[in-house]
């Protein structure tokens, strides 16, 4: 135990200050709970009744008596029922915001668990077997910052026989678990049939899996600090520039797409796996200018030339036709109707001869099959055409204004193209537009 003595030492906890255990009433947290004694901290034992065994309620009763016996504050948390779903997941994460409730309540700044050397083995051998990140390869940290506070693992340099042995010798109290000698759990069938013959070849290999996981720890650390840069080199406004994304390497390219989903899923990624960052993938490798992939919880992402936009869609109405006889404000911009003056020339700017069209005028967005006379050109062209030529991103041609007359009539793409009904300044004209584009168009 000399190992994790020194790790908890190394800590130099002020012993006025609080220190929070996960404590079962199992040998590995009892003999963990016996070492911080040993160093005089102030210990608050955190223990969560699962009810999922006859015993619970006993192991309860006994752990309640010991730290009364110990002069040791005694906290409890009773699952009564559980969440629909993953049972084994739900409770990990019913017993973590306990504790992190406790580390607020004490003011804590270390959660100590009894994960040991075995846990670790039995960790990584079960992720390399499903797959995981590289990250997840690793199984877990000695010592793991978890927001405000750090999760401590004194125990990890030392095997379920040692910590039997320690608490046997020393006479420390305990429960065993019936149900970790049942074969039907995985981590159970590797803990009674791989382990064994793994420490036949090497008594020490969990300490060869502790160097593993450093070791990944230790890359992890390096290619976590070059995507940080790369991230915030080349993803500004939830925009990838794919022309400097295209120049990465292929580790680069899939970590940096992690990243941002996972800045923009935050709590919620544990809906994106990597299925998703495939198709990622596919849209920006496809021959495509303008396309997109909606992603889980309404992600669009976009392929706009040489950018990827990330935005989700929370389904505000797209579609929209107004009468255009005063100002408007568009999602995207904003419409004068007949302005006193203009000199301005631009395809942001059009005059017209009510004469010549038939009013009242509307603003519209796209349809299918749209087609302008467009000034100064023989016949008309497609308006799909035109928003190809001008490199509109599908969100943009979405939200894109279309001004037309009363006989539906094509008269102008705002800021784009005008039509054959557009009027030269030394020509007839009554009614002059402008349009003014906003800066950024926001879905959210």
């Amino acid at each position: 135990m000399k190992a994790a003595i020194n790790l908890i030492e190394n800590l130099n906890i002020d012993n006025k200050d609080y220190v929070i255990l996960a404590c079962s009433f199992g040998p590995d947290s009892m003999v963990l709970l016996d070492l911080l004694k040993k160093n005089n901290l102030n210990i608050i034992v955190a223990h969560v009744n699962h009810k999922l065994r006859k015993e619970s309620d006993k192991e309860e009763i006994l752990l309640k008596k010991y730290c009364e016996s110990n002069n040791l504050i005694f906290e409890l948390k009773t699952i009564k029922k559980y969440p629909v779903g993953n049972l084994e997941m739900n409770a990990r994460i019913i017993r973590y915001n306990f504790f992190a409730d406790l580390i607020k309540k004490y003011n804590a700044k270390y959660l100590f668990t009894a994960h040991h050397g075995d846990d670790l083995m039995e960790t990584i051998l079960m992720r390399l077997t499903r797959g995981t990140t590289f990250k997840g390869y690793a199984g877990f940290n000695i010592i793991a910052k978890n927001g405000d506070y750090y999760i401590v693992r004194p125990l990890i340099f030392n095997t379920k026989e040692d910590i039997i042995n320690y608490a046997d010798l020393n006479k420390i109290s305990y429960a065993l678990d019936c149900t970790n000698e049942q074969d039907n759990y995985l981590r159970n069938r590797y803990r009674h049939y791989i382990l064994p013959e793994l420490k036949k070849e090497n008594p020490k290999v969990h300490l060869k899996f502790l160097e593993f996981n450093q070791m990944i720890n230790k890359y992890e650390e390096y290619f976590n600090n070059e995507t940080i840069i790369i991230y915030n080199k080349i993803y500004q406004d939830n925009i990838l520039d794919l022309l400097e994304f295209n120049l990465l390497d292929e580790i680069f390219k899939i970590r940096l797409l992690q990243k941002i989903l996972s800045k923009i899923y935050d709590k919620n990624i544990i809906n994106i796996n990597n299925n998703h960052v495939e198709l990622i993938f596919k849209l920006i490798n496809s021959n495509k200018k303008n396309s997109y992939v909606i992603l889980p919880r309404k992600l669009k992402v976009y392929k706009n030339y040489n950018q990827l936009k990330f935005i989700f869609n929370n389904d505000k109405s797209i579609s929209y036709n107004y009468i255009f006889n005063d100002n408007l404000e568009l999602p995207c911009g904003y419409l004068y109707y007949n302005i006193k003056k203009c000199e301005e020339k631009s395809n942001f700017v059009i005059r017209l001869n009510s004469k010549e069209i038939k009013l009242p005028l509307y603003v519209r967005n796209r349809k299918n099959g749209d087609k302008i006379k467009v000034k100064n050109l023989n016949g008309s062209k497609k308006i799909s055409s035109i928003f190809i030529d001008n490199k509109l991103s599908m969100q943009e041609r979405s939200f894109q204004p279309i001004i037309v007359d009363n006989n539906k009539e094509i008269l102008w793409i705002p800021g784009i193209k005008k039509s054959i009904f557009d009027k030269q300044k030394n020509e007839t004209y009554d009614i002059i537009l402008k349009y003014e584009k906003k800066e950024s168009i926001n879905e959210e």
